[in-house]
């Protein structure tokens, strides 16, 4: 059985949800642009991000490849609903390659009416879409009114089956509630803290001061990774093919995980082939986060190029970022892109 096939059967098996927590998942990000700007975002998305969108053609190409890796395969953002033309026209031409996307990931902030969204759904469900997921917590709902959201999870619990909507599942009243933690700055800090989201992008410069801070080498400095475990003091287990969370084809081409760490590009790897040939090699930068960890990958950003270790930090996940955004200056073809760091 090919992997695509073999997702499929699980995904006919178990759902959407269930079928990518086994299998991984692997994604489009079709632009960088998005209708919001969460305050947790890893990917620096907002709306004054350029509008770069990916072609159809180099949509429905990505998906074909992403799907000989055996994982479960979606197409995300930013918000790929903010471009609803070019991602019909897409997914149109991946259907007609069998290589439609098993999920779509949404803010719903699309969902002003049922009509729209069953139109778009049985639209996508029409080309092979299986599921979708929708985002619902109160960085999303700062900006999306959570009637939206639930528009959204009834429709497409409606139209895909229950199994295959991926998000979460609590009451109404629990989504309504969401609007009101971040205007409460005591409620906002008591969710980040009980809820502390990767430190990379827009949440590092807009929520790690809610955390306790510790110095770099410091053995209490908490880990915050991509779903895979930390062993060992390093992040080996982010980067390789078989314990990688997510891997990413966004708009540029660039094949990245870790929100913002190429280790390739399209054009020139296929993303099976770098998950088989050991991501974990890509570079001498990736090399040293699995070897020795953030702090090994500050050491080496400090003493080659000058960096300044910061005296305090919320995460490990924070420190590999601010060395990150600082050696993207000299390598912006392994740190990057622009709108991840900005």
């Amino acid at each position: 059985m090919n992997p695509r096939d073999a997702v499929d059967t699980m995904i006919d098996q178990v759902g959407v949800q269930k079928a990518s927590a086994a299998c991984k998942v692997a994604a489009v990000l079709f632009t960088y642009r998005c209708t919001i700007a969460c305050r947790h975002c890893c990917f620096g998305c907002g709306g004054n991000r350029p509008a770069v969108v990916m072609s159809p053609e180099r949509c429905a190409e990505a998906l074909a490849q992403l799907h000989e890796t055996g994982r479960v395969i979606h197409i995300a953002g930013g918000e790929a609903m903010l471009y609803w033309n070019a991602l019909a026209e897409a997914l149109t031409l991946a259907a007609s390659r069998g290589a439609a996307p098993h999920f779509i990931e949404t803010n719903c902030s699309f969902a002003t009416s049922d009509e729209l969204v069953r139109e778009r759904l049985n639209f996508m469900a029409d080309h092979g879409v299986r599921g979708l997921y929708a985002s619902a917590d109160p960085y999303h709902q700062e900006f999306v009114p959570a009637e939206r959201f639930l528009r959204v999870r009834r429709l497409a619990s409606e139209i895909f089956g229950a199994p295959n909507f991926y998000g979460p599942q609590v009451d109404a009243a629990a989504v309504a509630g969401f609007e009101a933690v971040v205007r409460d700055p005591a409620k906002l800090r008591e969710y980040v803290r009980s809820r502390p989201p990767v430190m990379v992008g827009t949440a590092q410069a807009r929520l790690a001061d809610y955390l306790d801070k510790h110095s770099p080498d410091d053995s209490r400095l908490p880990w915050r990774g991509w779903n895979a475990p930390v062993v060992a003091g390093n992040c080996a287990a982010q980067f390789r093919g078989d314990t990688m969370w997510e891997l990413h084809v966004d708009p540029y081409g660039n094949l990245q995980t870790n929100c913002g760490v190429i280790l390739g590009t399209i054009s020139a790897v296929s993303p099976a082939r770098l998950l088989a040939g050991g991501p974990e090699n890509a570079n001498r930068f990736v090399r040293t986060l699995c070897q020795a960890g953030p702090l090994g990958l500050a050491r080496l950003a400090r003493d080659e190029y000058g960096f300044a270790l910061p005296a305090l930090v919320s995460q490990n996940c924070e420190l590999c970022f601010l060395t990150r955004r600082f050696l993207r200056t000299h390598h912006p073809d392994v740190f990057g892109p622009a709108e991840v760091y900005a």
